[in-house]
C-alpha cells in the first residue's frame, strides 16, 4: 500500500475496505513530534503537519476526501457524505466510496467498524470519557448495518500494564458496565488506584450492542514508544492516525 511503516488490521473485511494505523516514522516533524505527527492542534508546525498529511494522503490514491474530526472526548457521532472541516465529534460514519475517515490518538483507543459487505464504515475515538458517555452505543445506533453484520477492530491504545486510573474513572465506567465486565476491565492497584483495560471495556460495550466479531487489541502505546505517541509518557507529543475508507471502483 505504501513505503510508510503502517499497521494493517487483521480482520475479515472485503477487499474494497482499506484500513491502517500510522506509526511515528516517515514524517518531517521535529523534537517531541518526531516524526510522523498528523495532528494540527498539539504545537507542531503547520508546515510539518501539512507535509505529513500529504504523505498520508498519497497512501490512498484516488481518494476524493479525507475526514478529520475535532475530537473532544464526547459522544457525538456524525455521518458524512463529503469531506467537512472543523467538525466536532468523536466518531464518524460514511457509506460513500472514496472518503477516508481518520481518528487521531496518543493513548486513547481507536476503533474501526465496517459492514461485512463493505457498504458502511466508521472510525471511533474511544477515550474513557467518551466510552462512559456512550460513544460506542451512539455509533452502532447511527449505523444502518445490523450489529450482527458489523466487524470491529481495536487499534493501539495504552494497555492495562500502564493505564493507572483513579476511582473517578472506575465510577464513570461502572455506571455503564455490567458487574462481570467491570471486574474484568479493572484490576485493583496501590491505594485508591486501578489498572484499566480499555480493550475489555470496548469489547463489553460492543458485545452488548450485538457486535460479536471483534479483533485487534494488545498493542500498548506506552510500551512501544518507538512506533506510537503516548500522552501519558510525554504530554507534548504527536498523534498517530487510524484510517479507514471504502475504495472507489
Amino acid at each position: 500500500m505504501s513505503d510508510l511503516p503502517l499497521i494493517c488490521p487483521d480482520w475479515e473485511v472485503p477487499d474494497t475496505v482499506s484500513a491502517f494505523v500510522t506509526t511515528r516514522a516517515g514524517g518531517v516533524s521535529q523534537s517531541a513530534f518526531n516524526s510522523f505527527n498528523l495532528a494540527d492542534h498539539v504545537g507542531d508546525t503547520s508546515d510539518a503537519v501539512a507535509s505529513n498529511r500529504r504523505r498520508l494522503r498519497a497512501i490512498l490514491p484516488g481518494i476524493r476526501g479525507w475526514q478529520w474530526l475535532k475530537q473532544v472526548h464526547g459522544a457525538r457521532v456524525v455521518v458524512v457524505q463529503e469531506e467537512t472541516t472543523s467538525t466536532e465529534a468523536d466518531a464518524v460514519i460514511t457509506r460513500e466510496a472514496g472518503l477516508a475517515l481518520s481518528i487521531l490518538t496518543a493513548d486513547c483507543l481507536p476503533l474501526l467498524l465496517a459492514a461485512e459487505d463493505g457498504s458502511e464504515i466508521a472510525a471511533v475515538h474511544c477515550g474513557w470519557r467518551g466510552l462512559a458517555a456512550g460513544i460506542i452505543d451512539n455509533t452502532i445506533t447511527a449505523m444502518q448495518t445490523p450489529p450482527a453484520s458489523i466487524l470491529a477492530w481495536m487499534g493501539p491504545a495504552i494497555g492495562p500494564c500502564h493505564f493507572e486510573v483513579g476511582r473517578d474513572v472506575h465510577a464513570a465506567l461502572s455506571a455503564i458496565l455490567a458487574d462481570d465486565a467491570l471486574a474484568s476491565a479493572f484490576t485493583p492497584a496501590v491505594g485508591e488506584k486501578f489498572m484499566a483495560d480499555l480493550y475489555k471495556v470496548a469489547t463489553a460495550l460492543l458485545r452488548r450492542q450485538g457486535v460479536q466479531r471483534i479483533s485487534g487489541g494488545g498493542l500498548c502505546t506506552s510500551c512501544d514508544q518507538r512506533r506510537f505517541f503516548s500522552y501519558r509518557v510525554s504530554p507534548v507529543c504527536g498523534r498517530n492516525a487510524t484510517t479507514i475508507c471504502i475504495r472507489s471502483a
